[in-house]
């Protein structure tokens, strides 16, 4: 006979969340989360068969986590929701996003393959981005992702000035955004 599941699933991915929001993606081992959630880790092998498995679960969670912030900024501009979206991700859970864009990209893959077609979808949503195909959005996309990442990296390490506000991030954001689309607008004779 095994031993008694103590925790389910989802207690599991919650107590690897929260390791990942303070430590990282990284430190994540199953005595650790044993540790946190008081047990052996034996109810953790119950659930998981190894720690790659929990990192997986995870990155679903952390994915959900991202469409949700999503959904929360829905103002009716998708394209705008998108960045803001991804820079409030960036500032709530910052040693998540240091993990997920700068390690090397090895979470960033299953991240990319599972966020892109809907964020793609999000974009053709938006009247601004009308006319352009699937490929052209991508690059779109791209170009402000490059920006955005820049921007989030500098808000998620703190290396932006004091006095500069979320309001400030969002503007910047938006104001690129505009430029951006108008830049493939023209290139496009739209």
């Amino acid at each position: 006979m095994g031993p008694k599941v103590k925790f389910t699933k989802e207690q599991i991915i919650d107590t690897a969340f929260k390791i990942a929001q303070t430590e990282g993606i990284d430190s994540i081992t199953m005595r650790k989360i044993a540790e946190k959630m008081g047990s052996s880790v034996a109810p953790i092998y119950v659930n998981f068969k190894n720690v790659d498995e929990l990192k997986e679960a995870l990155m679903e969670r952390i994915i959900s986590v991202s469409r949700q912030i999503l959904k929360e900024e829905s103002t009716g501009n998708p394209f705008h929701d998108i960045g803001i979206a991804s820079l409030r991700f960036a500032v709530e859970y910052s040693v998540i996003f240091r993990d997920l864009v700068i390690k090397s990209g090895k979470y960033m893959q299953g991240y990319d393959e599972k966020m892109m077609p809907a964020l793609i979808e999000e974009m053709q949503k938006d009247p601004a981005l009308n006319g352009f195909t699937v490929e052209e959005l991508k690059t779109i996309l791209l170009k402000m992702r490059i920006f955005q990442v820049g921007l989030s990296v500098l808000a998620a390490n703190s290396l932006l000035p004091k006095e500069y506000t979320n309001q400030d991030m969002i503007d910047i954001l938006s104001s690129t955004a505009d430029d951006v689309i108008m830049s493939a607008k023209m290139r496009r004779g739209l």
